[in-house]
C-alpha cells in the first residue's frame, strides 16, 4: 500500500516555517515576523497546519529523526556507539549537563508541548465540523502528553506546563519543576481524554496518525512505567493490562507473519496499520522539502557517500549479549544484527565471521530497500515505529503477570500474547501453537526473566531498552553484567560500559536551562 502522500503534501509549504520555528522558538527572545495566535487557527487548514507542526517536533532531527538512533545511548545493554569523535557525549554513557544533545531532547520536546498547547487554546476559533474538531483536540493532547512522558521518563523532575505563555514577560520563563507523580498523572489524564476523540485505526492508511489503538497502546507503556521505578504504582499494573488488551480486542491489529516485512515496508513508505500501530512519518530525500531524516543513516551497516545502497555511517554495533539471546533458529537475530559487511568498492556481502559478535552493526533500518534514486547521502524517508503489535502483546502478557487482580483463568490467554510474539520470531506462524518454541509459564520470576529477554529480541534499537532496564531497575547492574563480558581489545565497548554511573537512571537537567529557569533544580547525584 503506497503512503498516502496528500497527507504530507497538503502541508509541505508550512515545512519551512516549522524549521523556523524550531530554530527560534526557545531560543531567542525577540520576534522576527508578525505571527499570532488572533491571525492564524481561522480556517480547517490553519488548524490542521499547527497541527502537523506538532507532530513534525517529534520528527526533528533532535529527536527521532537522528539523535535518538545510537548516538545518545538508549539501546543500554543491546549495542554500543562506534563513532569515536563522541566518546565524551551522552551517546558512550559519558552525561554531563552541558550535552547538547541532552539539551537538544529537552527544547524540542517543550516546542513540541508549546505548539500543542497553542493549537488546544486556539482550536475552538476556526469554523469546522465537530467531529473534526474533537479529533484534532485528541491529538493534540496525547502528543503534548507523549512528549512529557519522553521528559518524565529521562530527567524525572520536570515543569508541567499546560498554556502558552500569556507575555513575553520574563517572569514566564520561571516555572519550577513539578512532582513527577503529578506529571504523570497528568499524562495518563490527556491521554484517556484523547482516546474518547481520536478516529479508531480501523481504515486508516498507516499509523502516521494518532489513533485511538495507538493512544491505548501508549497508555499500556506508561502504566508500566508508573508500576516500575521510580514511583513503584504497582496498582498500575491493572490499567496497564486493560489498556494493552483494548488494543489486542479491537480486532484490527495482527502481526505481520514476516517480521523482516516490518523493516522493509519502513523503508518504501509501505503501510500495515495491522502491525505498525503508530510511526514517525518521513518522506522525500530533503532536497525540495524538509520531510527527512536518518534513519538507516546513523544506524545500520556502514555503505559508503554516494552509494546506491545509500550512505550509512553505521554509528552503532550490537553486542555479543544480544546476539547470544537468539538461538539459531530465531529469524529476527540476522536481521536486527547484521550477518555481513558491505566492500566499499564493490558492495559486495561479506560475511561477517562467527566469532565476531562484538563487530556486528545494528541492520534493522536497511537503505537497501529504499526506494527512489539517487540516494541523498544525508536524508532518508524511512518510517520510524514508536508502537508495534508485538509490543503491546508483550506488555499484556507482563503486566497480567504482574497485577494481582489477574484471574488465573485468563493466563492462558496472556501466555498466547507472549507466544505469539516468539513463534512469529522462528518464522512460525503466529497463530499455531508449537511445542518447539510456545514458553510453558513456571512461575512469575522466571517469567519475567524470558520476557525481558523476549522484549530485547523483538524490540531491539527500536529506543526501548534504556527505558525497560530503568522501570525494571535493573539498568545500573545489567550494564555492569554486560560489562564484564567485552573482551579487552574492544575499546569502544568498554569506554561505553566503562562510563555509566548509577545515577545514569536519569539524566541531568540541562546546565542552559537552569541558566534560563532559575527555578529549576538540579537532579540528585549531578
Amino acid at each position: 500500500m503506497k503512503k498516502n502522500n496528500r497527507f504530507i503534501k497538503r502541508f509541505l509549504p508550512v515545512l519551512t516555517l516549522c524549521g523556523l520555528l524550531s530554530a527560534c522558538e526557545f531560543l531567542e527572545t525577540e520576534p522576527h515576523d508578525t505571527f499570532t495566535p488572533q491571525g492564524f487557527y481561522k480556517t480547517e487548514e490553519q488548524v490542521n497546519t499547527a497541527l502537523y507542526g506538532v507532530y513534525r517536533a517529534l520528527a526533528n532531527n533532535m529527536l527521532y529523526g537522528a539523535n535518538m538512533q545510537g548516538i545518545m545511548g538508549l539501546s543500554a545493554d543491546l549495542g554500543y556507539e562506534s563513532y569515536n569523535r563522541d566518546q565524551f557525549t551522552v551517546g558512550y554513557n559519558y552525561v554531563v549537563s552541558t550535552d547538547s544533545r541532552i539539551l537538544s531532547y529537552w527544547q524540542y520536546l517543550y516546542i513540541c508541548i508549546s505548539r500543542a498547547n497553542l493549537l488546544l487554546e486556539n482550536l475552538d476559533r476556526a469554523p469546522m465540523d465537530e467531529t473534526v474538531r474533537d479529533n484534532v483536540r485528541g491529538e493534540a493532547l496525547f502528543l503534548r502528553a507523549y512528549a512529557y512522558f519522553m521528559l518524565v521518563n529521562k530527567f524525572r523532575n520536570v515543569p508541567l506546563i499546560l498554556h502558552s505563555a500569556p507575555s513575553a514577560e520574563p517572569e514566564y520563563t520561571q516555572v519550577p519543576q513539578a512532582d513527577p507523580e503529578k506529571v504523570y498523572e497528568q499524562i495518563v489524564s490527556d491521554m484517556e481524554t484523547a482516546a474518547g476523540l481520536v478516529v479508531p485505526a480501523e481504515g486508516l492508511y498507516g499509523g502516521g496518525k494518532i489513533n485511538r489503538s495507538a493512544v491505548w497502546g501508549t497508555l499500556a507503556r506508561v502504566c508500566l512505567t508508573m508500576a516500575g521505578e521510580p514511583l513503584k504504582r504497582t496498582d498500575m499494573y491493572a490499567k496497564a493490562e486493560m489498556y494493552a488488551k483494548k488494543v489486542i480486542d479491537c480486532g484490527t491489529h495482527r502481526l505481520n507473519p514476516d517480521y523482516q516485512q516490518v523493516f522493509i515496508n519502513y523503508s518504501q513508505d509501505k503501510y500495515d496499520i495491522a502491525e505498525s500501530i503508530w510511526e514517525i512519518e518521513y518522506w522525500g530525500d530533503n532536497t525540495v522539502y524538509y520531510c527527512a531524516a536518518m534513519v538507516g543513516r546513523n544506524t545500520g551497516i556502514p555503505s559508503p557517500a554516494g552509494s546506491s545502497i545509500g550512505f550509512c555511517q553505521g554509528f552503532l554495533r550490537a553486542t555479543a549479549y544480544l546476539y547470544e539471546l537468539y538461538d539459531g533458529d530465531d529469524v529476527r537475530r540476522d536481521w536486527c544484527i547484521g550477518s555481513f559487511t558491505y566492500d566499499r568498492n564493490t558492495l559486495e556481502k561479506i560475511p561477517t565471521a562467527a566469532a565476531q559478535k562484538w563487530l556486528r552493526y545494528c541492520a534493522k533500518f536497511r537503505r537497501e530497500y529504499e526506494k527512489g534514486s539517487p540516494k541523498q547521502n544525508n536524508a532518508t524517508p524511512i518510517n520510524f515505529p514508536v508502537l508495534r503489535y508485538s509490543d503491546v502483546l508483550l506488555m499484556y502478557a507482563e503486566a497480567h503477570f504482574n497485577n494481582d487482580q489477574a484471574l488465573a483463568e485468563e493466563d492462558d490467554e496472556a501466555l498466547e500474547c507472549f507466544n505469539q510474539v516468539r513463534r512469529r520470531g522462528h518464522g512460525l506462524d503466529p497463530e499455531t501453537a508449537s511445542e518447539e518454541v510456545d514458553y510453558v509459564y513456571s512461575g512469575k520470576e522466571n517469567f519475567m526473566q524470558e520476557l525481558r529477554d523476549e522484549r530485547a529480541r523483538e524490540l531491539a534499537f527500536e529506543l526501548l531498552r534504556k527505558d525497560d532496564l530503568v522501570r525494571w531497575g535493573i539498568y545500573y547492574d545489567q550494564m555492569q553484567y554486560v560489562k564484564g563480558t567485552v573482551p579487552r581489545n574492544y575499546t569502544e565497548a568498554m569506554l561505553y560500559f566503562n562510563q555509566v554511573e548509577p545515577k545514569g537512571v536519569m539524566w541531568p537537567i540541562p546546565s542552559y536551562e537552569m541558566g534560563v529557569n532559575r527555578k529549576l533544580v538540579q537532579n540528585t547525584g549531578w
